[in-house]
Order: C-alpha cells, then structure tokens, then sequence
C-alpha cells in the first residue's frame, strides 16, 4: 500500500479554494476534507502554506515528430521527463499520418512511441489526407475511445492542408459521432499570397515569417471554421490562437472551443529583431502586444478555454542563424515550464488562481473525456497532485531544468516550480 496524507494545503480547485486535507491511497484520491480517522502505516506530509493544485494537462504537444527534414528533439521519454518536473502529469499528443497509412495504422504507431512515457498520455487523431475511407474511419475510431481529430486549413506544400469543403466533411461525420474537430486556423490562399513575393525578394530574415502569415489568415480561417460549425453542428477546438480578431470571431459562436499558448501570451513579434530570433519561429507566428492583451483579456474574461502549449522543441543547432524563415524548423518548447512561468504571471497579474486550474486542468479533462479521472482534486480522482510554495519565485531558473534542450523560449520571465509532484499517487520530488 502507498498511502499519503497532505496535511494543511490551500487546495485550489476550479471553483475555489479551501484549506483541506488529502489521503492518498494507493494512485488514487480517497478522501479530500478533514481527515482525521486514517488507516495505520501512512505518510504524513504537512503542507502548511502550500497551494495545491490537480495535475496540469498540456493538451497540444508534438514529442519526436518529423519536421522540415528532422525532428522536435524530445521523445516521449525526454519530453514526459521534463513534463513532470514542471507540475504537467498528463500530455495528449497527436498520430502522424503517414502517406500509405490508414487513421488506425498511425494511432498505433503513436503508441508504440508513446511507451516510454514516464506520464499519463492521450492522443488525438491528426487527418492530414481527406478520402472517402478516412471517413469511414472515424466512427470506428470514436468508438474506441479517441474522440478528438485534428485538421490544417493550411501547409497545402507539406501535403497536410484540407479544403474548407473537405473540412466540413469531416466536421459532419465527427458531429454525428459525439467527437470534436481540432483546426490548425491559418488561411492558405492568405499565406501563399503574401509569402511568395517575399521569398521572391529574399526577404528571409526571421522578422518576415510573421509578415508571411499575417493575421487576417487566422481571422478568415476562424470565420470559415465558425460557418462550418453553425452548419455541421460540430464542436471545434482551434489550437494555438493568437489574434484578438481570431478570438473575437470564435466567441461568438457557441460550438468553438479556444485554446492559446504562453507564446502568445508573453511573446511579441519584436522578439524576431533579436540576434536569436530564428529561435522563435512557430506557427502561426508571434503578433502584435494588442494581441497579447486581448488573449489576456481572454484567459481573465473565459473568451480562452484552454493554456497549452505546442510543445515543439529544438536545439539551437537546428536553428541555425541565417536560413531563411520558410526553411526554419516551426516549433517551440514549453511543456516543462507551462505551469511555473504561468504560475508566477497569473500571480502577478492577480488573477485568480482557479482560472488556472480551468485552463490547464479541469477545461482540457472535460474537453477531452478524461475528466473526473484527471483534471480534479476529488474522490476517486487520480492522485496527480502538484504542491507549490507560492513565494518561491525565481528570476534565474534554467538550473531547475531536466529538459534535454539547451534553448528555452521563456527564460526571462519568473516561474514558480513545484516543490513536490504526485504522479498516480508516486511522489516524484
């Protein structure tokens, strides 16, 4: 038997926070309250100003996947490892879809990559080819418990994109089958015509990349995700949104959940005049400061359902200073220092700390079916737990890092790490 007993914790939850106790026994939660009568042989851990939170859920991570010729450099392995250290206790990751592959043949493939993972994982179903057989799929996919899939309304060179008209195909077949469609909204015919003469004209500093994907290619692929939504009845989730007119467009409808990232949040496209601007390319790109304010506005206001992260690392080898931005490999990491860097913003910025457990625990669980099993600190729970001396804020942190990468995007700002983890009842530091 591994049975704990956190003792004395201001206990955040999604819809408040108390002062109470926690037994642990074995991976689960077995009693949240005042508890006093306790089975003998049990640890007793006194969290006295501690806050505790439920394990965080990063819902948009890409471990080891092919990219412009190589591949983001953490694996499940690496990536769950630093995950951990962080305070996230639960990844969803997403199949590759490989050219010959059906939808089935990619999900298992994820899972024989996902084995090594130190952390509970999920997947969600990429669909980067639309055919008549990849339709068929779904249904049967759904019904085996993956009921989240994801398309591109852009990346029409690497082979990935759907038409608009292909899109709502799709949205059809998941909405009668009680799944939700993820979209990458970026416009195609908007980034084509703007990237083209920029290449044409060897404008390839970094600084372009966010020229070559302007905004309007997220406010034109949300209005038309937000049309399709109205028509299908489908419940879509846009990932990685950036804009204040994307996120004001998506909101209105009733069908669209909206998630967005600390890049997005901490980071402006002043950041690619820097000497390692290569370092920040990502898409969709960073944007303007109003931009970040308006997703602030959102995470305060509930116009943002969802913090995640689009865990996409590199070494800085990978980037190296000078290829033109269309050959730089996209991506960022960000998983082990989602929740201490937006720990230490949200208490600056004071706000409630419950919006965080909504954002990046209870919000994603419910989304994505793995709620009340994670995503909650209650009875029958699974006990991922992370505790935090909220006054333990750090300037210089980077020596707390496990991660195998040797850049990290964030290292400017505070964090607040976790003083102690519980991964399904295992305490890990």
């Amino acid at each position: 038997m591994n049975n704990t007993i956190l003792k004395n914790g201001l206990v955040i939850h999604s819809d408040g926070q108390k002062r109470e106790d926690i037994l642990i026994e074995n991976d689960k939660i077995s009693a949240v309250g005042d508890v006093q009568d306790v089975v003998t042989d049990i640890k007793v851990i006194d969290c006295t100003n501690r806050l505790i939170f439920p394990g965080i859920i990063d819902a948009h991570t890409h471990m080891g996947i092919p990219i412009k010729g190589g591949n983001s450099v953490d694996d499940f392995e690496s990536g769950s490892k630093s995950a951990l250290n962080g305070g996230v206790t639960t990844i969803i990751d997403f199949t590759v879809l490989g050219k010959n592959q059906t939808l089935w043949e990619s999900i298992l493939e994820r899972h024989k990559h996902a084995e090594k993972s130190v952390i509970g994982y999920d997947l969600h179903c990429n669909i980067t080819r639309f055919d008549k057989n990849i339709l068929k799929e779904i249904p049967k996919i759904i019904n085996k418990g993956i009921t989240s899939f994801k398309v591109f309304t852009t990346y029409k060179e690497a082979g990935m994109m759907l038409t608009y008209n292909e899109i709502e195909k799709v949205a059809r077949v998941v909405s009668d089958n009680g799944g939700i469609l993820m979209v990458h909204a970026e416009d195609n015919n908007v980034i084509e015509k703007a990237s083209t003469p920029l290449i044409e004209q060897n404008l390839t500093d970094p600084k372009y990349h966010a020229i070559a994907r302007p905004a309007e290619a997220e406010k034109i692929a949300v209005e038309n995700i937000a049309n399709i939504a109205e028509k299908t009845d489908c419940e879509f989730y846009i990932v990685h949104l950036n804009t204040a007119r994307g996120l004001k467009i998506a909101k209105q409808s009733n069908k669209i959940f909206v998630e967005t990232c600390p890049q997005y949040l901490l980071l402006d496209d002043s950041i690619y005049e820097r000497e390692n601007g290569q370092m920040f390319v990502a898409s969709p790109p960073l944007r303007k400061p109003s931009d970040c304010e308006a997703l602030w506005n959102g995470v305060i206001d509930g116009s943002v359902d969802v913090i995640a992260t689009d865990h996409c690392p590199f070494m800085l080898k990978d980037k190296p200073k000078g290829i033109p931005f269309q050959n730089i490999p996209n991506g960022m990491g960000g998983v082990e220092t989602l929740f201490p860097v937006m720990l230490a913003q949200f208490r600056e910025r004071k706000i409630d700390l419950s919006r965080l457990v909504q954002l990046m625990s209870t919000n994603p669980a419910k989304i994505f079916n793995l709620y009340p099993q994670k995503g909650t600190i209650s009875v029958g729970a699974d006990a991922n737990i992370v505790i935090v001396n909220p006054d333990d804020i750090l300037d210089n942190w980077t020596d707390k890092l496990v991660s195998i990468t040797d850049w990290n995007a964030y290292s400017e700002f505070p964090a607040v790490f976790p003083e102690k983890v519980f991964n399904r009842g295992k305490l890990i530091s």
